[in-house]
């Protein structure tokens, strides 16, 4: 869908085109390299307002661009997939059996080491945690505050998991900033890990 926005930058090259041809003109019927200076100078301020918002224009693609491969990476592996629909199909129940088992800790791995290169992403200031909110929010808390899995695999091994848990914590903080509830709060890991997250 086009918006007014996509016709920004033709609209300014138009201008600076025209004011080019203006100050020429002007130049040469009025002889006064004053009215072409002026001209010029609004010209060099008007192309450099188009390359700054084609610069914005393009990050902006980019950044959108980089979110959707994350959801590809994330959609896309069959191991962290079929975690995610068992971990919701459990969500939907009374939560009294225990679906989980030993054969899920290597998927409960490959989901952790995906939200570690998010946690990596966003402390190197590549990404921000509002860029990825919408998106991944609930995969996240699903699996972090889910009890069965806790149980199974991330309290017993969660030294393994430091920086998967200071993703917790910054995504616990955004949240509450933002006034946003966090699925299974009741069970939140943070509350229940004993090592450091400095």
């Amino acid at each position: 869908m086009n918006t007014h926005k996509d016709f920004v930058t033709p609209i300014i090259v138009g201008l600076i085109i025209l004011s080019s041809i203006t100050s020429g003109t002007l130049v040469m019927v009025f002889h006064d390299e004053f009215i072409g200076q002026a001209i010029t100078t609004i010209t060099a301020v008007i192309g450099a307002c188009a390359i700054w918002l084609q610069m914005n224009k393009n990050k902006r693609l980019n950044e959108g661009e980089f979110i959707v491969n994350l959801n590809k990476q994330f959609t896309e592996n069959k191991l962290t997939y079929d975690l995610f629909l068992k971990m919701e199909k459990y969500e939907r129940t009374d939560k009294t059996k225990n679906p989980f088992t030993e054969d899920d800790i290597s998927a409960i791995a490959a989901y952790m080491t995906f939200f570690e290169v998010i946690y990596s992403l966003i402390s190197r200031k590549i990404i921000k945690i509002w860029m990825i909110d919408d998106l991944f929010a609930y995969q996240f808390f699903l699996l972090i505050n889910n009890a069965r899995v806790q149980e199974i695999e991330l309290l017993p091994c969660q030294k393994y998991y430091v920086n998967v848990f200071r993703l917790a914590k910054l995504w616990h903080e955004y949240r509450d900033q933002e006034g946003c509830s966090v699925l299974n709060d009741e069970d939140n890991i943070l509350k229940k890990i004993n090592v450091p997250l400095i």
